[in-house]
């Protein structure tokens, strides 16, 4: 078989062009053109760290990535996965069917038992309340201006205005001011009253409000009547003090020592390694190719770089306390005794992807990070043989270390424990709820002390102190009117206290179902739209 001719010596090219292919060569020997194909390798594993690795600005390192395909989406993920568990505020009355995702790394709801039982208290940090405070602080030092003018006033006009009520109204730190005008017109617009009369201004009603409790949100509000003293005399403002807490949403960073951060460090450090080494074997298609694939990591990182918001309440006023009640397919029941605060930001309240490339770009970036990506992966087939070696056992080497970061725990990867601070108060009779006791010929066990749904049900309820709505807004018994009985006598135990926590819940509860007749009719619990009606049933 004949091949094409091999170029001369003397055709060779010098200097720089001597680093990069010339001409159609067809040697013959070992070749390790797989190299393109690991470099696109391992999408999955990067694909599930994803969202991670782009939440950090350490992603816009440029670097090489195992599979940046992975990274080519055509629409970014506006929120965070969440974990299926039904879930019922307790004194909100609040039912959903997922649960947030830092809700979900705060307590795994997969490493939880059938029948298993715990109570958490989930607080604020003393970092996390100086920085609410901090936030609320400086809102409350602004002033929102809201004029009410008509349409043609020049910027400088407004601008004009500003200053003006800049110098003439102080600032009071205690209270949010909202300045209206006049509905006749702009700031400087001419008015039609009398110019021989002095004008005055109207009487201002202030709204001081006096914050407690930052967690509970308890105010006061007190109403005065003043009389400004400074007159001016086309303006009329009206100062209406409106408590309310901070605007600025929380959000939850990356952690310092993050598997991600880490990660790409080393690979930015291995970028720089081969390029040098690539530099001293004077391969000039391997330093290019290196160059342009760690751009389209880093562009697409970009395109795609967010931080997760949460949310967060914007009044101060008195709410109750925000306890939840998860349950789980598994018949598991979690109890979370936290504050209105906590429980939006981690529970009823959705969590937030804000990116910091809008939409429209972030096509572009994508495409521009595409091209790069296909013009290095051409480039990296025609790298030398060391060069080749080198590349690839990096990507062997990464891809390995982006599998095992599947392995650690989603709480090595965000700082949640700046922000919380979680303490298990699970009372001690209730730890093991999903023990199962050892049972033999000598030792007989009870049924109340076997695991059952029943049981860590009641535990639940002992818990929250008698509150039973949750129970049935979240569907957590069978609406017949047996079980109604027993949950207001599991009720009426739990509001004694200690001296119901001994109650025989499983045992009470076979004794009213034995003690019913016959079943309750199914048509009778079941909606309307569902019921059907005698004899019309086909077989």
């Amino acid at each position: 078989m004949s091949s094409l001719p091999l170029p001369m010596e003397e055709d060779a090219p010098t200097g720089v062009l001597s680093w990069f292919p010339w001409g159609r060569q067809d040697l013959p020997g070992w070749r390790f053109d797989v190299i393109t194909l690991l470099a696109i390798i391992g999408e999955s594993s990067v694909a599930e760290h994803a969202q991670t690795l782009t939440a950090s600005r350490l992603c816009l390192l440029p670097r090489i990535i195992p599979a940046p395909q992975a990274l080519l989406k055509p629409i970014r993920p506006q929120r965070l996965p969440e974990a299926n568990a039904k879930m019922v505020g307790v004194y909100g009355g609040v039912v959903l069917d997922t649960v947030g995702f830092f809700a979900n790394i705060l307590h795994p709801l997969d490493e939880m038992k059938a029948f298993s039982f715990k109570v958490l208290e989930i607080k604020h940090t003393d970092e996390a309340l100086r920085a609410i405070q901090a936030g609320k602080t400086r809102e409350e030092k602004g002033t929102v201006t809201t004029p009410r003018r008509k349409g043609g006033d020049s910027w400088w006009k407004r601008w004009g205005a500003k200053h003006t009520n800049r110098q003439q109204e102080p600032i009071n730190s205690n209270s949010t001011t909202v300045h209206t005008t006049s509905p006749r017109g702009g700031l400087f617009d001419r008015t039609e009253s009398n110019t021989t009369e002095k004008p005055k201004r109207k009487s201002t009603v202030r709204f001081t409000t006096t914050d407690n409790d930052l967690e509970r949100g308890s105010s006061s509000t007190s109403p005065t009547l003043t009389s400004p003293t400074n007159h001016h005399p086309h303006h009329h403002h009206h100062h209406v003090h409106i408590p309310r807490a901070t605007t600025i949403k929380p959000s939850v960073p990356a952690s310092f020592y993050s598997p991600v951060h880490l990660l790409s460090v080393l690979s930015f450090l291995l970028t720089i390694a081969i390029i040098i080494l690539s530099a001293l074997w004077q391969d000039g298609t391997a330093i290019l190719a290196t160059v342009l694939i760690s751009l389209a990591s880093s562009v697409v990182c970009y395109a795609s770089l967010w931080k997760p918001v949460l949310m967060n309440r914007t009044t101060t006023s008195k709410v109750p306390k925000g306890d939840v009640v998860i349950r789980t397919r598994e018949g598991a029941f979690l109890l979370i005794k936290c504050t209105e605060e906590v429980a939006r930001e981690l529970y009823s309240g959705t969590e937030e992807c804000k990116y910091a490339v809008e939409s429209d770009l972030y096509r572009v970036y994508m495409g521009l990070g595409m091209v790069l990506l296909m013009v290095s992966v051409v480039l990296l087939g025609n790298c030398r043989w060391n060069s080749q070696v080198l590349i690839g056992g990096c990507y062997i080497m990464l891809n390995g270390l982006y599998w095992m970061m599947g392995l650690v725990k989603e709480e090595r990867f965000w700082d949640l424990k700046k922000r919380y601070k979680v303490r298990d108060v699970t009372p001690g009779d209730a730890r093991a709820a999903h023990v199962v006791p050892k049972e033999d010929e000598d030792i007989h066990v009870e049924e109340d002390e076997r695991p059952s749904f029943t049981r860590t049900m009641w535990y639940a309820i002992r818990e929250t102190r008698g509150q039973v709505a949750w129970v049935e807004r979240s569907g957590a018994m069978p609406v017949t009117e047996q079980w109604r009985e027993w949950l207001r006598e599991a009720r009426e135990m739990a509001e004694r206290g200690e001296k119901g926590k001994g109650w025989k819940a499983v045992k009470r509860k076979n004794e009213i179902m034995a003690g019913s007749a016959h079943g309750e009719d199914a048509a009778q619990v079941a909606p309307a739209q569902e019921v059907q009606r005698r004899g019309t049933i086909q077989a």
